[in-house]
């Protein structure tokens, strides 16, 4: 069974495109922003002079708080991600989840949980896609393929830059989809949120871990 019950796509307009790219800029900056959360979760954890047990139970116990008012946090959020794309979600509600899944999924991996960010990326890019969506298409209503395409833009381009893995990315929200013309917006948004966060970061989530423990992946181009 599928994981997520995609509605029927397609692009409106190609005036949309400018809106792609600036989805693109504002992809990159939640996918800094998470992955500068997880590095600053991991150093105040590391910082704190108590068995590693002892931060893991405190990090369960700070997400089953987030958990109470967002229950959607838990998990690997397909469900909610699958809400996103179908609309079921308001403006509001979005933003609430884009925060409390960031603080919830820093806290789980500074803590020590096993996990890793695939899934937690998808649920945020398809949060930041749905919200930036929703202003689309409140501004441009006669030019928005709808928000539902835009949380699939959003899903993929968070998550490319996060996993610094855009070709992987991209086919699988055309496997999603097999709609050609909003894989083009698709490919606009993850490549601008790639580089962005390359630039600026300059390392994904994986080599992020890497470096870490003294591994460095970089090499001549």
């Amino acid at each position: 069974f599928p994981a997520f019950i995609i509605p029927d796509l397609s692009l409106v307009s190609f005036w949309e495109f400018p809106a792609f790219a600036l989805l693109g800029i504002v992809s990159a900056t939640m996918a800094i922003i998470f992955l500068r959360s997880i590095s600053v979760a991991t150093d105040i954890a590391d910082k704190i002079p108590v068995p590693n047990y002892l931060k893991t139970a405190a990090a369960g116990l700070l997400v089953g708080v987030i958990a109470l008012a967002y229950p959607e946090i838990l998990g690997v959020g397909y469900e909610a991600t699958d809400n996103a794309l179908n609309g079921k979600y308001d403006l509001t509600i979005l933003i609430a989840l884009i925060a409390a899944k960031t603080a919830a999924t820093a806290i789980a991996l500074g803590g020590g949980f096993g996990g890793g960010v695939f899934s937690p990326s998808m649920f945020l890019g398809a949060m930041v896609g749905g919200a930036f969506g929703l202003i689309a298409t409140a501004i441009f209503p006669d030019h928005s393929s709808g928000h539902s395409a835009y949380t699939l833009v959003g899903l993929g381009a968070v998550s490319g830059a996060v996993l610094g893995a855009p070709i992987s990315t991209i086919l699988i929200v055309f496997e999603l989809t097999a709609d050609y013309t909003l894989t083009i917006a698709v490919m606009m948004a993850v490549v601008i949120a790639t580089v962005i966060t390359q630039q600026i970061k300059g390392h994904s989530f994986f080599s992020w871990q890497l470096e870490r423990r003294g591994i460095r992946v970089k090499g001549a181009r």
